[in-house]
């Protein structure tokens, strides 16, 4: 069993936030949350994503090259219980769109998107994988990013119709970036600074 090395970042309504490194296989959580884009290369340009893929034997490649899941923006999968030796109880894939059109603000509806998705799974703890494509992004675009996807994630608990359900959460969002530290601080000023901080 691997626990995820984190670092708090918060609490929001009785969820709380961290950040940290995870692994995409070996993580034992109840929910991991990783994007797929569009175009048929993509996994390849992500490491996490295609030690996944690699690690379910190519199913998330074979779902897009089958038109089951093509990575369209916002479109999502469960995946429950996935083979050994990836270790999270379900798999929620998020489509990303096209790479080139991968934004912080795009990232943002997503979070909000893959927060509204998980609710409804009744995961206490998840790790999200959503993230650039590049992980060595400028600081300013990684920190961007960062923001706008606890502005999603915040959004989603606000405007679900039952927030109570939200309580006992443990979200981790993975730092891929050698400016972590930074991206984090932009987490914790975005729960800090809440409703006032908007996309």
């Amino acid at each position: 069993m691997v626990a995820i090395e984190t670092r708090d970042v918060g609490t929001y309504r009785m969820v709380r936030f961290s950040s940290g490194r995870i692994d995409p296989v070996a993580t034992d959580v109840d929910l991991l949350i990783v994007g797929m884009p569009e175009i048929s290369g993509a996994m390849q340009a992500d490491p996490s994503g295609c030690a996944l893929d690699d690690a379910l034997i190519g199913t998330l490649s074979h779902l897009r090259a089958g038109g089951i899941f093509d990575g369209g923006f916002g479109e999502t999968l469960v995946l429950s219980s996935p083979r050994p030796p990836v270790r999270c109880g379900s798999l929620l894939v998020v489509g990303m769109g096209h790479t080139d059109r991968i934004t912080p603000e795009r990232l943002g509806i997503l979070a909000e998107v893959a927060m509204r998705a998980a609710v409804q799974l009744d995961g206490c703890s998840i790790a999200c994988l959503l993230g650039l494509p590049d992980p060595e992004a400028p600081v300013a675009v990684a920190s961007h990013a960062a923001r706008n996807m606890m502005v999603g994630a915040l959004t989603a608990i606000d405007t679900h119709h039952a927030p109570q359900r939200f309580a006992g959460m443990r979200w981790t969002f993975d730092l891929r970036t050698p400016y972590s530290a930074n991206v984090g601080a932009q987490l914790e000023h975005v729960i800090d600074q809440w409703p006032t901080v908007r996309r």
